[in-house]
This record gives structure tokens, C-alpha cells and sequence, in this order.
């Protein structure tokens, strides 16, 4: 991670753009959209948005004073030609605690699964996804709160039963600030992915990862899982039965890979962070410069975070899609095939970027 301090500094960093059609979209109704994924079917895209993460971020360690409003699940039509983003009404949640990160999707339960960092505690929430009727809806079934769930991240569903989930460190860094930097800092393998039994509410840890954060299954064998401190990404082969895990290849990434998607091609698409002191400051800056008072603040017109945009697969390696600062702060990357279309969302952008290809 400390080579990426000069080796990506925004003055320097070298501009990448492969990609077609640059949009950004809804810039005025979304922002802090961590994580988003794709329902194909309905060509909709699925979006975790949160505006409290400028002063509530439980990841980078940013504890302002609230109030911290309540996050937000979002609906982006980009396939129909309406172009239409709806808020996706949450039916049965209980109270404004409500800080989304990490999502995944179960199409066969039609289950939607979010890691939810609220102020009391994080935990895994489940709905039940509803696109009949021309509008999406999503009823609270029920949360998992367990002690080896005390970091969660990123999610990936294995069936209707089981899922994956990392935690991105060891010491969570509201109780332990210096310990998680040193963590972060110094790669230790504190994070970690374990395998979570939906029918009994268990969970294992099977295997322990730096900085764990992306996850996500390529094939009915084979996870991925990237890892942000170490800027790499750990390939692992999936034993049938019981889901144990073999990591199987790492490979290196030139910045701080986030969150993962794979399209219907197989490639695995992979978002993160050019250069980390720009986006810390980008990200302690935003309570102020999403305020009234951030119109006129120098700090405000000064302070830009670069995004990262890959594509990767066995065969052919990874593949530079972007590079730059257009749209700050990428996490997530995603790929509509079919219909030539792909979304990034930003940890601490406004709206969406869409391209075409």
C-alpha cells in the first residue's frame, strides 16, 4: 500500500479511459452509494446509498457528532429507456438505523442481503425482493447479529441457505483506532471470510485475508476476494460440500481494490482506490464540503479522489478500463453484457457513473 503514496499521487497519476459514453447520473438525489449490483432480468441496478457515511464511516475510522440520516436503497431503470432512479421502499424496517454497505442477491429466494453497519452494532439484514407491480419492494425478514460477524463487508450468496461474508479487520476501529491503522497499514492478515449457515445461524472463518473487502464468486467453484491493504486479489478453489476454501493464486493490482463483479462473460470486474491519502482527505472532508458552508470553502474546490476501473480474467489478465478523477472514489464496477451498459458507484461520489460500450 505505501508504494501507491507516490507511485498513484492524483499530479502524476497516469489517465486511462477505455470506456464509451461517460454519464454521471443523479448527482443531485444519490451520493455515498457504496455498493450496487445488477438484476439482469429486470434491467435494474441496485443501489446501497448512504449520506451519513461523511460523518458514521465504522470502515475508515470517521466518528463525527450526528445526527446521521438514515441510508437508502435504490432502483436505476437503465435497460427499459426510462432512465428512471426510484427509491426502493423497505417495508417493515424498524427506525432510521440504517447504514448500508456491502448487498448481494439471491434471484432463486429472491432474497436481499445487506451489511448493515448501524450505530449500535453491525449486523446482516435480510429482505424479501418484490418486482411485481411495476415497483420493487422489499420486506425486512429478519437480521443475523453474531461475534464472528463483527466487521462484515462484502457478501456473496453460495444458495438459498449459505452465503460468504468478509470482515475487513481484526480490531474494528471504533474500539481499537490505532490498532485497526496498524492493521491496515502494515497488511496483517486480520480480515477475514467466513462461511455463514443461514438455517442455524453458525459461521466459520475460512480463511484470513488482509484487509478483506470484495468478494465474489466467479463460478460454482472458484472465489474471489480482494484484499485492500495488500492491493491484491486471492483466488480460491471451492470444495463442493462443506465450502472450505484452497487458495489457489493471488495476483497483484497497481491500487486499493474494493468491491468485485463478475459479468455473464466471466470477467471479473474489479473497482478500487488510486492513491490512499486522497481519498482520506476526500472522505474527512465531505461533512464540510456537502454542507452549506463547503459553496465557499477552499478545501472543497482543492480536494479530489481518483477512481479505478479493471477487468480481469484468467486467460487474458487484468485489463486498465479507467483511470482518473472524473468521478471520485470508485468501489464498485459493474457489467451489463447484453446490453452494453456499465455502472460505478463511489464510496464518496454524487450519483452514478454509467458508460456504454
Amino acid at each position: 500500500m505505501l508504494s501507491l503514496f507516490w507511485n498513484n499521487a492524483l499530479n502524476r497519476l497516469e489517465r486511462v479511459n477505455t470506456l464509451q459514453s461517460l454519464d454521471i447520473k443523479f448527482a443531485d438525489q444519490i451520493r455515498n452509494c457504496e455498493d450496487a449490483l445488477l438484476v439482469e432480468e429486470h434491467g435494474l441496478a441496485i443501489l446501497g446509498c448512504d449520506p451519513a457515511r461523511e460523518r458514521w464511516n465504522t470502515v475508515m475510522g470517521i466518528f463525527l457528532p450526528g445526527p446521521y440520516p438514515r441510508g437508502s436503497v435504490w432502483v436505476y431503470d437503465y435497460a427499459s429507456g426510462s432512465d428512471s432512479l426510484t427509491e426502493l421502499e423497505l417495508v417493515g424496517y424498524e427506525g432510521d438505523d440504517l447504514h448500508p454497505l456491502g448487498m448481494a442477491y439471491d434471484s432463486s429466494s429472491s432474497t436481499l442481503y445487506m451489511a448493515n453497519h448501524r450505530t449500535d452494532g453491525s449486523r446482516l439484514d435480510l429482505f424479501d425482493l418484490d418486482f411485481k407491480g411495476g415497483r420493487a419492494v422489499a420486506k425486512h425478514r429478519r437480521f443475523i447479529k453474531h461475534p464472528l460477524i463483527h466487521t462484515p463487508n462484502s457478501i456473496a450468496v453460495i444458495n438459498n441457505r449459505e452465503i460468504y461474508v468478509t470482515n475487513d479487520h481484526y480490531f474494528a476501529i471504533g474500539q481499537h483506532g490505532i490498532l485497526a491503522r496498524i492493521e491496515t497499514y502494515a497488511a496483517i492478515p486480520g480480515g477475514n471470510v467466513i462461511h455463514v449457515d443461514l438455517a442455524t445461524d453458525t459461521a466459520r472463518v475460512l480463511a484470513r485475508i488482509p484487509f478483506a473487502n470484495g468478494i465474489e464468486l466467479l463460478n460454482d467453484t472458484t472465489l474471489a476476494v480482494s484484499s485492500t491493504s495488500s492491493s491484491s486479489i486471492s483466488i480460491f478453489e471451492i470444495e463442493p460440500k462443506a465450502h472450505n476454501l484452497t487458495l489457489t493464486n493471488t495476483f497483484k493490482v497497481p491500487f486499493m481494490p474494493d468491491n468485485l463483479s463478475v459479468d455473464k462473460n466471466g470477467a471479473l470486474l474489479i473497482a478500487g482506490h488510486p492513491h490512499p491519502p486522497s481519498l482520506t482527505k476526500f472522505a474527512e472532508t465531505r461533512a464540510l464540503c456537502n454542507s452549506e458552508e463547503g459553496n465557499t470553502a477552499e478545501v472543497c474546490r482543492a480536494t479530489s479522489a481518483g477512481s479505478w476501473i479493471s477487468d480481469w480474467t484468467a486467460e487474458g489478465g487484468r485489463r486498465d478500463l479507467y483511470v482518473g478523477t472524473l468521478y471520485p472514489s470508485s468501489c464498485t464496477a459493474l457489467r451489463d453484457v447484453e446490453r452494453k451498459t456499465g455502472i460505478v458507484t463511489g464510496l464518496y461520489g454524487k450519483g452514478i457513473l454509467v458508460w456504454k460500450e
